[in-house]
C-alpha cells in the first residue's frame, strides 16, 4: 500500500530538484543541495530515492501520468486525424516548453541509456504511443489497447514520436521555438498520415 506522506516527500524532492536545475542543468545539482531545499534529511532523500537517476526517472514517470490523465479527461480533438495529431502534440509541447528545466530534464532522460531509468522511459513510450493511436482514431485513450494496434498505426506513432522528439532536443538547444516544432510535426503528419491512409 502506497504510504500518503512518502508519496508526498518523493514530489517535493522531484519538484525542487527540477527547479535547481533551471539554468544550470541537473547535472550541476547536488543531492545534498536537494535535501536541504527540500527540508528533509539527506538520509531521508537517499530512502526515497537511490541516486540522481532516480529522481530524474520519477520526473519522467510523473510526466507520463500527467499527460495519461490529462487525454483521458479531454481526449485530442479535431474533425479530422491531422488536426486531432495537431492538437495533440500541441498540448504535448506545451507541457514541456512552459516548465523550460523540467523539459529539458525530461527529454534529457528519454533520451539517456541509464538502467536506473530505463522503465520510465518504456512507460513514457508506451503511453505517448496509446495516446497517439486513439488520435488517429478519433477515440479516448481508454478505449485503445495496446495489443489492437494495426501495422500502419504502430508506424505512424513510431515516426511521430520520433520526429518531435527530435524537434525538441532542437528546441532544448535553442534551434527551434515551440511553434516550429509543431510545425515539422504537422508536415510529417500531413505525410505520413496520407501514405498510411489513415488521414480521414
Amino acid at each position: 500500500m502506497t504510504d500518503p506522506a512518502e508519496e508526498t516527500r518523493r514530489a517535493r524532492i522531484v519538484d525542487v530538484a527540477i527547479k535547481l536545475a533551471q539554468g544550470r542543468g541537473f547535472e550541476a545539482v547536488g543531492l545534498r543541495e536537494v535535501a536541504d531545499k527540500a527540508g528533509v534529511a539527506l538520509g531521508s532523500l537517499y530512502r526515497s530515492f537511490g541516486s540522481k537517476e532516480e529522481i530524474v526517472g520519477a520526473a519522467v514517470q510523473a510526466q507520463t501520468h500527467r499527460l495519461r490523465r490529462q487525454f483521458e479527461r479531454r481526449p485530442a480533438t479535431g474533425e479530422t486525424a491531422v488536426a486531432r495529431i495537431d492538437n495533440l502534440f500541441t498540448r504535448m509541447t506545451r507541457a514541456l516548453t512552459r516548465r523550460p528545466a523540467f523539459g529539458r530534464t525530461v527529454l534529457g532522460a528519454i533520451s539517456a541509456n541509464h538502467p536506473e531509468i530505463a522503465g520510465a522511459v518504456l512507460e513514457h513510450d508506451g503511453e505517448t504511443t496509446r495516446i497517439i493511436v486513439a488520435a488517429l482514431r478519433g477515440v479516448p485513450p481508454q478505449q485503445v489497447d495496446a495489443g489492437s494496434y494495426s501495422e500502419a498505426e504502430a508506424n505512424v506513432a513510431f515516426l511521430l514520436r520520433h520526429i518531435w522528439f527530435a524537434s525538441m532536443v532542437g528546441w532544448t538547444a535553442g534551434l527551434y521555438p515551440g511553434p516550429e516544432v509543431l510545425g515539422h510535426v504537422r508536415t510529417a503528419a500531413e505525410y505520413l498520415l496520407k501514405g498510411a491512409g489513415l488521414d480521414g
